[in-house]
């Protein structure tokens, strides 16, 4: 086993140097992105300050100019001794640039002379129009009334692109404008010295308060003319993609303008590449100064006198590590490789196993409680096969004594259910109806508590439908003494009044239920709809408690209501027979309230009332058979995948040989 001590001694040391690695690179990382943007705001002041040295002369120069009462005299056209051309050249020469321009306001002329035109203060070199886009510079600057402007153009009637310094010339403080004086410095020049950079990884840029891009190194992202632009195309947020870094961006921006001189810095993606961003603002111009740093081609630090420090400490660590894990190999692993062998043959069940130790120290305790633990386990496992064996004997007997018991219940309930659909007057209906109904009786369960009835005598028939509250069992003991309270009912008072059998019905139930204080919390009503037919003179007399009559004539439905109580509440119904005349085609229907009840739909609500109706008118005209398929698949098809709810008995039936003309409807 000392191989595997030895790999994992070699393993943890390689384990320990990448680690240093790691922690070197992060380290090395985090050195980089602190200085980077500490390399990067510096930069930027820096670069700052070189453009206000140059600007702020240059625009002292502009301003002078602009301040010379010859050049007013020029601007207003009152010049004739030539005076304001010989303080113009005066300035060219101390230009960085050497060259100058005077605007008119009121003529619209613009000269400029660089030194290579004697008639440059004579003849304007253009005159500039209102409305010319080339021209809206001039306009915007004027308009915008400031003291000076600085502006990125190309001037394309004279063929330069120059940075300009536009001074306002006015009558005096606050008067009307005369014109604009200033110089240009070139624009390639410019980039080469604010923009342009020899330090790998470091561009410099600059923008104004709205972002447009005024000098970069890359001249197509130039905004050009950014004065006279709302909406500036070519901006710092445009080259920056994601809204996180916008909004941070925006948020380092203003705290450069709260703060003139700080600097500030930023990582951002620029382009799709991660920079850091370095800023000053310079108050004086509205112009901030960027400087956007490649942290992986930038020299930041200088890594050849880290990385020796940093090999060195990984030495020395490794060193370290190596003398720990040969103490620790020795003293701790070597004794926990035996004990480790030892468990193992114990944990695979070779409980026989004896550890023996002479240790005293905390591996000796270890060693020994092994040893016990190996000795309780050998005896504890032998009790528990012992108990494993009786228990699993008990559970089969238990298992077999339940699977007979459920067996004979299930057995008991199939055999009462027999005993319930024998009860149905099935065969009674089809001699006297025999294509002029149809019933659809599905139970809830096995057996149920809607049962429905049949009578025949010459000449006349009676029909009905009883719901037993509950469904299964107790619905089923119920429709037992339902059937008894109706075949005493009509043994009594015969056939042709449902009102005054609903009536006796309800007597004789309440008679054979229990009426002690416990039985009144139990629910022992039931709904019934009664009908009698007379089918000499085609005569439907009909009586329902908490049930209603269908009857069909056509397409058009009517619901015939009995009365609103159930048989057995607490409460009794005065039940009243509704006398209708039948009519050729009629069908009548018959059904409990597990079929209007029953949920469905996209929301899960019950078949209704309405829906029940229209369903009946549109297939009242279709034999019997077939109105009994058309039922069970709306109810299919409203029910879906919910579960039934309660029991559900549907009757339609026609009277056979009647074409007699509708009569009226009466209540008894």
């Amino acid at each position: 086993m000392r191989w595997k001590s030895g790999l994992g001694l070699a393993a943890l040391l390689a384990l320990l140097a990448l680690f240093a690695l790691l922690a070197g690179r992060v380290g090395l990382d985090a050195f980089r992105d602190h200085f980077g943007a500490g390399f990067a705001r510096n930069h930027a002041l820096l670069q700052a300050q070189k453009l206000v040295t140059l600007i702020t002369r240059e625009l002292s120069l502009s301003q002078r100019l602009a301040e010379l009462e010859s050049v007013r005299r020029f601007l207003r056209g009152t010049d004739d001794s030539g005076q304001a051309g010989v303080d113009a050249e005066r300035f060219r020469r101390a230009f960085a640039d050497a060259s100058v321009f005077l605007i008119a306001n009121d003529s619209g002329h613009y000269y400029f002379s660089d030194g290579t035109a004697p008639d440059a203060w004579v003849k304007p070199s253009y005159t500039l129009q209102r409305g010319d886009p080339k021209d809206e510079w001039y306009f915007a600057t004027v308009r915008d009334a400031r003291p000076y402007a600085l502006n990125v153009n190309v001037d394309e009637k004279l063929k330069i692109t120059k940075v300009w310094f536009n001074v306002l010339v006015r009558e005096d403080e606050g008067g009307r404008v005369l014109g604009l004086a200033g110089s240009g410095l070139d624009l390639t020049r410019f980039l080469a010295t604010f923009v342009g950079t020899v330090d790998p990884g470091v561009t410099n840029f600059i923008i104004n308060g709205d972002g447009a891009i005024l000098a970069h190194p890359d001249q197509s992202l130039i905004e050009y003319a950014a004065l006279t632009k709302a909406a500036p195309r070519r901006t710092l947020h445009g080259l920056v993609a994601d809204g996180a870094d916008r909004e941070a961006l925006d948020g380092m921006l203003a705290g450069l303008r709260d703060a003139p001189g700080s600097g500030g810095a930023l990582r951002v993606d620029l382009q799709g590449q991660p920079r850091v961003l370095g800023g000053a603002y310079v108050p004086a111009l509205d112009w901030y100064v960027i400087t956007a740093v490649d942290l992986g081609a930038a020299q930041v630090i200088d890594e050849t006198v880290l990385w020796p420090l940093a090999l060195g400490a990984i030495a020395l660590l490794l060193l370290f590590a190596a003398a720990v894990s040969m103490g620790v190999d020795r003293l701790i692993l070597r004794p926990l490789v035996r004990l480790t062998d030892s468990a193992q043959r114990i944990a695979a069940g070779d409980y026989r196993q004896r550890l023996h130790t002479r240790r005293n120290d905390e591996l000796g305790s270890l060693t020994r409680a092994f040893d016990g633990m190996a000795r309780q386990i050998d005896a504890h496992t032998s009790e528990l096969e012992s108990r494993v064996t009786a228990r699993t004997r008990d559970l089969a007997e238990a298992r077999d004594r339940i699977a007979a018991t459920h067996r004979q219940i299930q057995d008991s309930i199939r055999y009462a259910a027999l005993i319930q659909h024998a009860m149905l007057p099935h065969r009674e209906l089809l001699r006297a109806l025999p294509d002029d109904h149809f019933v659809l009786w599905q139970p809830r369960d096995t057996v149920g508590g809607d049962f429905y009835v049949f009578r025949e005598a010459p000449g006349q028939f009676l029909l009905g439908i009883v719901d037993c509250a509950g469904h299964g069992v107790p619905g089923a003991f119920m429709t037992m003494i339902a059937h008894a309270g109706f075949d005493l009912a009509v043994q009594e008072l015969g056939l042709s009044d449902p009102a005054a059998l609903l009536t006796r019905m309800d007597s004789a139930t309440r008679t054979l239920l229990p009426g002690d204080t416990a039985s009144r919390h139990l629910a022992t009503n039931m709904d019934v709809s009664l009908c009698h037919v007379d089918v000499a003179s085609g005569r439907v007399t009909f009586a329902g408690a908490h049930a209603d009559l269908y009857r069909c004539e056509g397409t058009r439905c009517e619901q015939i209501r009995g009365s609103r109580r159930s048989i057995g509440e607490r409460r009794r119904a005065i039940h009243e027979n509704v006398i209708l005349a039948d009519a050729p085609g009629c069908t009548y229907y018959l059904t409990t309230d597990g079929f209007l009840d029953q949920a469905g739909g996209e929301r899960g609500y019950g078949f209704g009332n309405r829906r029940f109706a229209a369903a009946l008118g549109g297939i009242a005209a279709q034999p019997m058979k077939s109105q009994e398929e058309a039922l069970r698949r709306h109810l299919a098809d409203h029910q879906g995948s919910c579960p039934q709810r309660d029991d559900i008995t549907v009757i339609g039936f026609r009277i056979p040989g009647r074409a007699a003309a509708p009569g009226p409807v009466s209540r008894e």
